[in-house]
């Protein structure tokens, strides 16, 4: 019963993450808001539900177990989020092999319990369907 309530709960953020972006959004907001929406689930560990919301070509080339293997490596290490400011966002029209789809490159400056200063680098993709998704995870 817990379990579906959170899963419900996730699912109602998610929503929410999608309906906040508008067709008058430049491509590079549109991508930090979905971005910002999958935040949360990769910072509470939740790597099972990060993982579906993912970029169609990550989760086709990459397991969820070496998804979960990888925020046990990189991202559980940091602790808990003390703060996160954007500071670059890179609109990219064309992908290095997927010249028919859209990019953004999102960095920010941010801070956690383990470690003060960090460059959180978000590799976005714009799907078929139009709606962004987090299509990689980068730090130093």
């Amino acid at each position: 019963m817990k379990r579906n309530l959170i899963f419900l709960i996730v699912l109602m953020i998610l929503a929410c993450g999608v309906s906040v972006v508008s067709a008058d959004d430049s491509p590079e907001k549109a991508a930090q808001k979905a971005a910002e929406a999958w935040m949360p689930l990769w910072d509470a560990g939740k790597y099972d539900e990060s993982y579906d919301a993912l970029a169609e070509d990550t989760k086709q080339s990459i397991p969820k177990r070496q998804w979960f293997v990888y925020w046990s490596a990189v991202r559980k290490p940091l602790g808990k989020l003390k703060s996160r400011k954007l500071i670059e966002a890179e609109y990219i029209k064309s992908l290095r092999g997927l010249p028919d789809r859209e990019g953004a490159v999102l960095r920010y400056d941010s801070s956690f319990e383990n470690k003060e200063s960090v460059v959180e680098t978000f590799g976005m993709m714009r799907e078929k369907d139009g709606s962004w998704r987090v299509a990689n995870y980068i730090t130093p």
